[in-house]
This record gives structure tokens, C-alpha cells and sequence, in this order.
């Protein structure tokens, strides 16, 4: 009896120890998952820019004479033909009496010959004299404003007449533009190249804002992508795999070529993927190769 009672003791604790040791071996792991997406794919690549108006209009005085009057302020828009001076000649001031003065007798209208805002006023209120072929303001047209940005000769490639772009202000708000430009002229130090950006707005932007200009370096169509998460790398970054899950509760990892990111999917370009394969997207994080899995929601 005491030997039959040892034998089975001895049995128990064989059974129990290989149970415990293929648990050990099979760890089950709680992950998410989601399938291979398929879709575009874009690797942007920005530069930093600023404001600049190409053209400048000079309004200057017809005319020796003195101001009467100052219509404008710096700053203000205003419209074709608008009146921005009246200037009274010297001879009709010399022999102003309250005899002599009827109406608009020696005054000479100053008109803007385009629309635009004052972007410098040289005379700010009436009473000063001014000298024929004076200055009296500056005027800019949104028309003539422009994106420079210098890009590095390496992506000279992707600089081609009316190529599009997005260009970002400090505000957070983004406006399209194309390239109008590239002028042939290199910067000796910094091996950059001055391109002239067309930005599609009506809206009145200072010039000298930097901005930053987005353009479109690669495009991929009907790509394998997927979530950012899901792809894992060494330390070095240049060994990449992803947790590929196998008849429903097997974790499987296979290594991946990467393509173009974002910063929300990455293309994988090989190996060949289906878009029934499932991708563990949480949890896959240090886990070894065929591990066991429990999909959670």
C-alpha cells in the first residue's frame, strides 16, 4: 500500500510540473488587432519660407506744391482711381486771397493707379510742400506677393512650374500655392536654390510672415499600409517586423520592409501581404515569436 501510494504521488507531481512547464513555454497574450489596409500613401517634405512683395508702386507728387489734403493712412486699402492727394501749386498758394480763391483752382488730384494698401506714407497730413517727382506713399498688390523659399539642390527634382504645395502660416491655417519660379541662381555657401511660390488667396498677408511650404516629394497608390503602432524596430532602426496573428491565436513575426510613413500608418513593400491578415496593433510590444494571443476589443 505504501509503495502504490508513493507511485501515485510521484505520478501527480510528473503531471503537474509538465503542465506548469508548457504553461511557462505557451504565455497567452491580450492584444488588439486590425487588418492590412490598402490605399495612398504621400512623403511630404517641408521648408521654411516668408512674405515678399515682388513689386512695389511709388506714388509720387505731379507736381511742386503744397499738401491740403491726406486721404489715405498707411496700412489702408484702397481701390483704382481713388484720390489719395490733393496738392495745391505754389503759384496758386502764393496768390491765394479770399478774393482770389474759387473751387479747385490750382489743385491737383493725386489718384492710385491700382488697387492695393499703403504699404509706406511719406506724407501723413496736409501742410507740408512737396517737390515735383516727390514721394508720397508706396503702394503694394496682393497680386504681387510671393512665397520665397530656398531649397537645398537635392530636391531639385521635384521643383517643376506650377507644381502644387501647401503652404502653413503661424495661425495654424494652411492656403495652396504653386510654384510660379525657380530662379537660376544658387547660394554659394548653402547650396540652395531661391524658388518664387504663387500662394491661390485673396487674403491680405504681410510680407516678411515666415510660413512653412509642404510639397509632396513621393507618392505611392494602392499601397500595403499599416497602423504606426503595429510596426516594431531594433534600437538602431534599421531592422523592422511586424505581429502577424496566425490560425486565430498564434502571433507570428515577420520582418518588413518599410516605406513611406506618416504619422499614422506605414507602408509595408515586403513581403506580399493580404488584406485578410490581421496586424496585432496594441500589445505587440516586446512579445516573442509565436506567442500565444487572446484578441480583446
Amino acid at each position: 500500500v505504501l509503495c502504490f501510494t508513493v507511485c501515485m504521488f510521484q505520478m501527480f507531481s510528473f503531471c503537474t510540473n509538465r503542465n506548469t512547464a508548457g504553461g511557462e513555454q505557451m504565455p497567452v497574450a491580450s492584444v488588439k488587432a486590425t487588418p492590412i489596409i490598402q490605399g495612398d500613401i504621400e512623403d511630404e517634405i517641408s521648408f521654411n519660407g516668408s512674405t515678399v512683395y515682388l513689386k512695389k508702386n511709388p506714388v509720387i507728387s505731379p507736381i511742386a506744391g503744397y499738401v491740403i489734403k491726406v486721404n489715405v493712412r498707411f496700412g489702408q486699402e484702397v481701390l483704382k482711381d481713388a484720390v489719395l492727394f490733393e496738392i495745391k501749386t505754389k503759384e496758386s498758394k502764393a496768390l491765394e486771397s479770399a478774393e482770389s480763391t474759387s473751387g479747385d483752382f490750382g489743385i491737383v488730384k493725386v489718384q492710385a493707379t491700382s488697387g492695393g494698401f499703403i504699404d509706406e506714407l511719406n506724407i501723413s497730413e496736409a501742410g507740408g510742400y512737396v517737390a515735383e517727382g516727390g514721394s508720397l506713399c508706396t503702394m503694394v498688390n496682393n497680386k504681387d506677393l510671393m512665397i520665397r523659399v530656398n531649397v537645398p539642390f537635392e530636391y531639385n527634382s521635384i521643383l517643376k512650374k506650377q507644381s502644387k504645395c501647401i503652404i502653413r502660416l503661424s495661425d495654424n491655417t494652411s492656403i495652396s500655392g504653386s510654384i510660379f519660379r525657380v530662379l537660376p541662381v544658387m547660394d554659394e555657401v548653402n547650396q540652395t536654390q531661391t524658388v518664387l511660390i504663387k500662394p491661390e488667396t485673396n487674403r491680405q498677408l504681410p510680407g516678411n510672415l515666415n510660413l512653412t511650404v509642404k510639397f509632396i516629394n513621393e507618392k505611392h497608390r494602392q499601397a500595403f499600409l499599416v497602423n504606426k503602432s503595429s510596426l516594431m524596430t531594433n534600437e538602431t532602426q534599421d531592422e523592422f517586423w511586424i505581429m502577424k496573428i496566425h490560425s486565430g491565436n498564434l502571433a507570428v513575426k515577420v520582418p518588413v520592409k518599410k516605406g513611406i510613413e506618416n504619422d499614422t500608418v506605414a507602408e509595408i513593400i515586403s513581403p506580399a501581404l493580404s488584406l485578410n491578415d490581421l496586424i496585432i496593433s496594441e500589445g505587440a510590444y516586446g512579445l516573442p515569436d509565436s506567442t500565444m494571443i487572446r484578441l480583446v476589443k
